[in-house]
Formats: structure tokens, C-alpha cells, sequence
């Protein structure tokens, strides 16, 4: 049986508050502190023209938390799945490596940089455009890192790109490589899908989840490229036009944002009619 939303919001929170507690006592950054923030703290909105004011949910947006990486994802789709309708030949493929005891930065530096040598050789020439999502999973038997492509062109030999990829990896014998044509399925979702499922790293160890973390900092999971990569900008600008402007009740469009801290202060300072003299930070 589905889970219903409620369930799947109350399993993320779960998720979240596992991975907040793993990290809380072994990594103190501005993303772990923000992380343990998600969903307990709340955003003020404050209206120059009549000071209202609303509140909001914190959201951190990080990669690694189960609360928000679902959020990332969405705004994929919706370009994803604009663009998926305009071509005829889409093609998922999956591009695998061996499993590795120590995730760096190093190590997810060397696999994009693979990827990208691996879609400028012949093989690829005559894919028209599309997009390559990383993903990155341990179930107790090392790392293991793969991507999710999908693509717009008639064909690809598996076998060509499994050999080509061995080599792009430095793998003696040829990879384990997929290529599915997906014009009958619902393919966009897979490709879209996050870095690291969130059920998957809240079970993780406490010191796999802080290698992680230290590992994804600043590093990119998705990439678009070809026709994909030019449509992209027009397909967010016409989707920002339709984006419905917020707007206060008296009709201002000018807010001033404050964290629940930034709040506290301010009315502790009102108060003692006091000018606060600092702004905290929100990273």
C-alpha cells in the first residue's frame, strides 16, 4: 500500500531528525546547524507597507536533507518533463563503476569528470541533447556511485558505451551499463531523483553520514547539456512568468525576511525600546 502524504511528511521529518542527530555531536558547519534548523524554526515576513507579518516553515534546502531534497527534485521535473515532451527518441541510461571503501570529494570529482570525457567521445555524437543525474548509495558494501542519464537520440550501442566507460573509469574489464528506451514509461522521475535517498541515509552509520556530507560539499549532481541545455533558461524564464507574485494584503510587494533568532532579538530590543546592534547570520 501507498503511503499518503501525511505518512511521507512524517517518515522525512524522521529521516531528518536521524541524520541531524548522527551529525549534531561529530560536524558543527553552517549546513549542519541549518540542517538541525529545518522544520523546527520558522522565517518572518515582515511588509514594509503595513507591517504585517507571516510566518513560514525553515527550510535549509540541502542536498543531504530526507525534509528538503524532495523539494530539489520538483523543480527538475517541471523543466524535465517540458522538455521531455518535445522529443521523440528518449533513452535512459545508466552508467556504473565498482564500489569503493572511502567517499572524497576527490573520488566524486574523478566520476563527473568521467562523465563529461565519456559524452564527448564518437559514442555520443549523435545524442541531441539531455541531462545526467549522480547518485550515490551504500548498503554496507562500500560506496557506490551511478549515474542516470537521459537522452535524445535513435540509438546507442551498450555494449560500445560499456567499454568506453570502462575506460573513462579506468576498469580493466567493461562496466555495467543499461540503456532503456523509454517512450512508453514515465522515465523522468528516475532521472530526476535525489543524490541519496533520504530512508537510505538516515540508516546509514554515524560516521558514513558525516563522510558524505563532507564529501557533497560544493559538489554538482546534475548537469544538462546539448538541446536540453539551451532550452532550459527559456522553459525556467516562461515558468518564473507564471509564478504567481507575492503580494500583501495592502498590496505591497516589498518584504524585509527574518530568521526566528533575527525575530527574538528584535522583539527582546522593542521591548526595552533598544536599537539591536548585530544581524545573525542565516548560514
Amino acid at each position: 500500500m501507498s503511503q499518503t502524504l501525511p505518512e511521507l511528511w512524517n517518515k522525512q521529518d524522521e529521516w531528518k531528525e536521524s541524520v541531524s542527530s548522527k551529525l549534531r555531536h561529530l560536524l558543527d558547519t553552517p549546513q549542519t546547524r541549518n540542517l538541525d534548523r529545518c522544520g523546527r524554526e520558522q522565517m518572518f515576513r515582515h511588509c514594509k507597507g503595513c507591517d504585517q507579518v507571516r510566518t513560514f516553515e525553515y527550510h535549509c534546502d540541502l542536498k543531504f536533507c530526507p525534509r528538503c531534497n524532495h523539494r530539489i527534485t520538483a523543480r527538475r521535473l517541471i523543466v524535465l518533463r517540458a522538455w521531455a515532451e518535445k522529443i521523440e527518441q528518449p533513452k535512459h541510461l545508466v552508467l556504473t563503476q565498482r564500489n569503493f571503501e572511502v567517499l572524497t570529494r576527490r573520488q566524486i570529482r574523478e566520476h563527473t569528470r568521467a562523465l563529461s570525457r565519456i559524452r564527448r567521445t564518437k559514442i555520443f555524437q549523435r545524442v541531441r541533447g539531455g541531462c545526467v543525474s549522480v547518485e550515490i548509495t551504500n548498503e554496507g558494501r562500500g560506496w557506490h556511485l551511478h549515474s542516470h542519464w537521459l537522452l535524445d537520440v535513435n540509438y546507442l550501442d551498450a555494449a560500445r558505451v560499456a567499454v568506453e566507460w570502462a575506460k573513462q573509469i579506468g576498469q580493466d574489464d567493461a562496466a555495467i551499463v543499461k540503456i532503456k528506451d523509454v517512450r512508453a514509461g514515465n522515465y523522468v522521475a528516475e532521472v530526476a531523483k535525489y543524490v541519496v535517498e533520504g530512508s537510505s541515509i538516515a540508516a546509514w552509520r554515524p560516521e558514513h553520514v558525516v563522510e558524505f556530507v563532507l564529501a557533497i560539499r560544493g559538489q554538482r549532481f546534475f548537469f544538462q547539456f546539448g538541446s536540453l541545455f539551451k532550452e532550459a533558461r527559456a522553459i525556467r524564464a516562461k515558468l518564473n512568468q507564471s509564478r504567481p507574485i507575492s503580494i500583501c494584503e495592502c498590496g505591497c510587494e516589498d518584504f524585509v525576511w527574518k530568521d526566528q533568532t533575527t525575530e527574538t532579538v528584535s522583539e527582546i530590543c522593542r521591548r526595552h525600546k533598544m536599537k539591536p546592534t548585530f544581524a545573525p547570520r542565516l548560514s
